[in-house]
């Protein structure tokens, strides 16, 4: 039996799962339909592998949080003492989750080193959050209907505010302050046992306007009584780091949503970086839902890149 390690880049959308992680403990070897890596090692098994395969995840998104470009590895036998084709592994999962209608999908596959670890050799983390707000006072004060109106498409994929205050300036400005190495206890969701270090270094927080840059908006039907599609302001809010606390990314992208309300100023903001604490947290501030939130990428060094192109896709 020959042993490989295979690396996949994975994407999927994170609605129909509970989470990416398995959530109980691996007492039989039915893997956990309702996690992103119980899907992915259910669908290796399409590929007859004469161990069971164990999906290692790089990041663990929460419930209702999607990835546009993941990582995952396992380790898989093959009888015949022959190496997996990564194309093979690619076709071969796709084939499966678009059968079974699981929005998962594997972007490529490679053999990497036994000693490679997806999560321990990754160097950083970026995650999106997509906002999607509304410009249009007269909109916001007649309750929600301007919903009736959200491209289908991004129904349940970005966080829409109707909000007649949105200062753009003064949430950039707050953005800066997150930025470097700080000790993020504040914007922890709880405490947990493998996260009792909570210091970590954000390389920096990118907050941009896509109605600027010739955003589309194709997707808006024409309707007599809608709302006018310029009205709403597009965000993309892109954070970077070596990894996260939980629920880091989503309360720290609220905090800047709420200063940028009025909510909050931002001295409540340099308050919560300066007495790292969960009592430190203001309530006026409420963690945004999972389902704008993107892992985007998991950067590896170039040595390990190296190593991929010498036996991807072989």
């Amino acid at each position: 039996m020959s042993l490989n390690r295979y690396l996949l880049n994975i994407a999927y959308i994170g609605k129909p799962f509970r989470g990416a992680q398995l959530q109980v403990k691996r007492e039989s070897c039915q893997p956990d339909p309702l996690t992103v890596q119980g899907r992915l090692e259910m669908a290796l098994k399409v590929l007859n592998p004469c161990n069971e395969p164990i999906v290692v995840l790089s990041s663990r998104t929460d419930s209702g949080v999607h990835a546009i470009n993941s990582t995952c590895h396992v380790d898989l036998y093959r009888r015949n003492g022959v190496n997996y084709e990564p194309k093979s592994v690619t076709f071969c999962l796709n084939k499966y989750f678009s059968a079974h209608d699981v929005p998962i999908r594997i972007l490529k596959t490679y053999i990497v080193p036994e000693t490679f670890h997806c999560r321990y050799n990754a160097i950083s983390r970026t995650y999106l959050y997509r906002l999607i707000i509304s410009k249009d006072n007269d909109t916001c004060s007649r309750s929600n209907n301007h919903f009736n109106y959200i491209p289908i498409e991004e129904w349940e994929r970005s966080l829409f505010l109707c909000t007649d205050k949105f200062d753009m300036a003064l949430m950039k400005e707050t953005a800066k302050l997150f930025e470097g190495y700080h000790d993020y206890r504040s914007f922890m969701g709880k405490v947990l046992d493998r996260q009792k270090m909570t210091r970590r270094a954000i390389e920096y927080i990118k907050i941009i306007n896509k109605e600027k840059t010739g955003y589309s908006h194709y997707s808006w039907p024409t309707l007599i009584d809608g709302p006018n599609p310029q009205n709403y302001v597009y965000l993309d809010i892109y954070m970077k780091s070596a990894g996260f606390l939980y629920k880091q990314v989503r309360r720290t992208v609220a905090s800047l949503v709420a200063v940028a309300q009025g909510k909050v100023t931002i001295r409540d903001i340099k308050f919560m970086l300066e007495i790292p604490s969960r009592h430190s947290w203001c309530p006026q501030i409420k963690t945004l839902p999972a389902h704008g939130l993107y892992l985007c990428e998991v950067e590896y060094a170039r040595e390990d890149l190296d190593t991929f192109r010498s036996t991807a896709e072989i």
